[in-house]
């Protein structure tokens, strides 16, 4: 059995870049927490649906950053909850920091073979067929930072575990949890005392497939930004208000062009955002990334 959307899929990843490359830990140089919810292709049964939290703060010394993330992922028979922790070391390097960064944690899979309709009942799924099962899971990134320019590199599910549905047997399983490489660029421009271009670009490759996210934005008075981002089959209108130096929220909405989305209304996804200074840090704003 294979499953075409074998990880949640983020319009607002520029607002959690922890998600994207675990070398982000500490890089806002204060603890920062950020809540994710996304509904995708609204009004289809079935449809995905996600919750992430994700919380990540330097230590004292600077040298190193610590992070938290938990994911709720749910799309058709299939419930996934993450947990998983982050370290990272780093470095300064010309004006910037370099940070190298390690993520692991469990996956926890439940299914609901009930919730199936099968058009060929020789399709359906044993009754043997495991309900859940659990998977360990670990990631790697690069990432390099200035105040107005970040860089990274990162591969999720390095371990590609595992597992098998039908019988107790995933040493000789075809399933498995594909690694998946990340690369991401972002750049912000200061075109004037009140205005800010961002810009962003995310390239993903698992096993034979990639896709490629371009965004970009204008942040007006360091308080509104307003934005698109574009993937393949879709355009995406994108939104943040920062309310104060250390609460911030956004919003996307997904335009999507495929077959799959033209039965549903869009996909929408809301972000809300924390900061708290800590070991004496301040809460400097503007924060670009």
């Amino acid at each position: 059995m294979s499953f075409s959307q074998q990880d949640p899929q983020y319009s607002l990843y520029m607002f959690n870049p922890l998600g994207v490359n675990p070398g982000y830990a500490g890089s806002r140089e204060l603890l920062s927490a950020v809540l994710i919810h996304r509904s995708q292709w609204i009004g289809l049964d079935g449809a995905p649906e996600t919750q992430a939290l994700a919380i990540n703060t330097p230590l004292k010394n600077k040298k190193m950053g610590v992070g938290l993330q938990i994911v709720n992922d749910k799309i058709g028979p299939k419930s996934t909850q993450l947990l998983k922790g982050t370290y990272a070391y780093r470095l300064k390097l010309a004006g910037g920091k370099l940070a190298f960064g390690l993520s692991g944690g469990v996956m926890n899979y439940n299914y609901d073979w009930n919730k199936i309709e099968y058009k060929d009942q020789g399709d359906a799924i044993p009754t043997t067929a495991s309900e859940g099962f659990i998977i360990p899971t670990f990631d790697f990134g690069v990432y390099y930072n200035t105040n107005t320019f970040y860089l990274g590199f990162s591969t999720e599910h390095i371990n590609e575990a595992k597992y098998n549905l039908i019988s107790i047997d995933t040493v000789n399983s075809n399933a498995k949890k594909y690694a998946t490489s990340k690369l991401t660029i972002g750049k912000a421009f200061i075109l004037t005392d009140n205005l800010i271009l961002k810009t962003s670009f995310l390239f993903r490759a698992s096993n034979t497939t990639g896709n490629v996210d371009f965004n970009s934005g204008l942040l007006f008075k360091n308080k509104f930004l307003f934005g698109f981002s574009l993937r393949r089959n879709t355009l995406i209108l994108l939104t943040e208000i920062n309310l104060s130096k250390r609460l911030r929220m956004g919003l996307a909405y997904d335009l999507d062009a495929s077959d799959v989305a033209n039965s549903s209304s869009g996909s929408i996804e809301f972000f809300l955002g924390y900061d708290v200074g800590l070991f004496n840090s301040k809460v400097v704003s503007p924060r670009y990334f």
